[in-house]
């Protein structure tokens, strides 16, 4: 299942366990269950940005996890989850 993270300040729905960046979640599918078994891919994408070299921290403005080559505001995750 794919997420859109979008950097957020107000009202984060997770935060990423190095650096504590808050993001906002859309998702792919509304499924509870679902979304709560792809948590922990999403802390792993979030832990991996500050070990990768091109990223040294998190891409901005928004990402998919798992990643896809599209523009983030076109994917799956954003259409559906309603990100504006």
């Amino acid at each position: 299942m794919q997420a859109l993270c979008k950097p957020s300040d107000n009202s984060p729905d997770i935060l990423c366990p190095i650096c504590g960046k808050g993001f906002r979640l859309y998702w792919e599918r509304s499924s509870s269950a679902q979304q709560e078994a792809a948590l922990p891919e999403i802390r792993q994408a979030l832990h991996d940005h500050h070990s990768d070299p091109a990223f040294l921290s998190h891409p901005a403005p928004a990402f998919n996890v798992p990643s896809w080559s599209g523009l983030p505001q076109f994917s799956a995750a954003a259409l559906l989850g309603g990100a504006a």
